[in-house]
């Protein structure tokens, strides 16, 4: 009920001539793009900014198999979004869903297209999703998703010649209130911190830069059912 009141809401709030392109085209294309890639390893390096929570830089290795499997390896907790993550048009975009072109706008140098999009599934986690795509580099800059159990999460990416077109650097933005924090965390968080950090600021970024892209090696499906262990 309350996807299809957001989808009624979009529909009627934008006028008729707005809908310059068809936003299934767009998406389509990308997924096009990474078609490719059916898996890859990828060394990352991650910076927690987080008012209370006082943690050190963190390395870890992504593993990623087409369609959604992905095994994370890193020494200790770390503040990392599954889904955001490990890069996946395919996943991020999903498959039975209905989209709607809102603009077209200005970001830096090249005007880029907003699409929403809202998945049928009515057991889905998800409630919206909105890109922001560049349509001649087929890149997706920006990513917000609203969800049911953890709130709202933007995620920036930032592309540097790395293969497949992969990201080097993405920024994920969100609200602490929102985030279910894991046990194993507590031992890195400090309580007085944590109720001073709050007073400034709910806000919380992971800043996620990749190196040494291994792309279509192979990955066996066993890596994927084992529990993440340190490197």
């Amino acid at each position: 009920m309350k996807k299809a009141l957001i989808l009624l809401i979009l529909t009627f709030s934008l006028p008729a001539l707005s809908q310059t392109k068809d936003p299934n085209v767009v998406l389509n294309s990308l997924k096009s793009k990474y078609s490719g890639i059916k898996d890859y390893t990828v060394d990352a390096r991650i910076l927690v900014d987080v008012a209370f929570l006082k943690m050190a830089e963190k390395q870890a290795r992504i593993y990623y198999k087409y369609p959604d499997k992905v095994h994370i390896e890193t020494e200790g907790f770390a503040l990392l979004p599954k889904r955001a993550a490990s890069f996946d048009p395919a996943s991020f975009i999903g498959s039975d869903f209905t989209a709607v072109y809102i603009r077209n706008e200005k970001w830096g140098n090249t005007v880029v297209d907003v699409i929403k999009t809202i998945p049928h599934d009515p057991e889905s986690d998800v409630i919206l999703n909105t890109f922001w795509i560049d349509p001649v580099k087929k890149q997706i800059l920006q990513f917000e998703i609203n969800s049911k159990s953890g709130g709202a999460f933007q995620v920036v990416f930032e592309y540097n010649n790395q293969p497949f077109d992969l990201p080097q650097r993405l920024t994920v933005n969100f609200d602490i209130k929102d985030m279910n924090m894991p046990k194993t965390a507590t031992g890195e968080i400090n309580v007085s911190d944590k109720k001073k950090g709050a007073a400034k600021t709910n806000k919380g970024k992971v800043t996620i830069t990749y190196s040494n892209y291994k792309v279509n090696t192979g990955l066996d499906d066993k890596l994927f059912s084992e529990k993440k262990k340190g490197k």
